[in-house]
């Protein structure tokens, strides 16, 4: 699966989010989203989303495989994590979900690499040395593309896509959460466009 250069990264609190959020990415060129599993997620709202065929749907802040209880995981398109999980590393060689573990040290890198994952989410990225941190991962991991999230925005989201290592940006920036409205769909959809 090839990932967009931008992920709208949000987590669903109720059914009638879900609901918006999908006719939002279904006018959009962007069918792709990163749903956290944070404080007050919604079960229903995300199986709706995973239901949906045109829609590509990962889960995040996942930093073990019981925090999946209750989703339908047949359904899942990736997991990201904010680090290494030896659990999640295996239930999702098992499931075939492709997974994607954060990263802020060449130490974590190559734990990844040693495990044949070379798509990798820096984390958090403004705050872990931003894009002179990622130039120095180049010279050294020639091979491994980064998804970066954590501290970017509006301002600074084209000067990591410069970055030749950088397959993605993500973050609440893409699609902020005063979009999920059923009033606002034609404009939050304008406004994805726009990236």
């Amino acid at each position: 699966m090839k990932l967009p250069k931008c992920i709208p990264t949000l987590t669903i609190k109720s059914l009638d989010e879900a609901i918006v959020l999908k006719k939002i990415i279904q006018n959009t060129s962007i069918n792709i989203v990163e749903l956290t599993l944070r404080e007050g997620y919604c079960v229903e709202g995300i199986d709706l989303l995973l239901n949906n065929k045109d829609i590509h749907v990962g889960l995040g802040t996942i930093y073990h495989p019981d925090q999946l209880d209750g989703i339908n995981t047949d359904k899942i398109d990736f997991i990201v994590s904010p680090g290494f999980s030896l659990e999640l590393y295996e239930f999702t060689q098992h499931e075939r979900i492709l997974y994607i573990p954060g990263i802020e040290t060449a130490s974590e890198i190559i734990k990844a690499i040693n495990n044949n994952l070379m798509l990798l989410k820096f984390f958090p990225a403004e705050q872990a040395g931003g894009i002179l941190k990622l130039k120095s991962f180049r010279e050294v991991f020639k091979d491994v593309r980064f998804m970066c999230t954590g501290g970017i925005n509006l301002e600074n989201y084209k000067n990591y896509l410069n970055e030749p290592n950088v397959s993605s940006v993500g973050g609440s920036f893409v699609l902020p959460r005063d979009f999920l409205n059923e009033d606002r769909v034609k404009e939050a959809s304008n406004f994805l466009n726009k990236l």
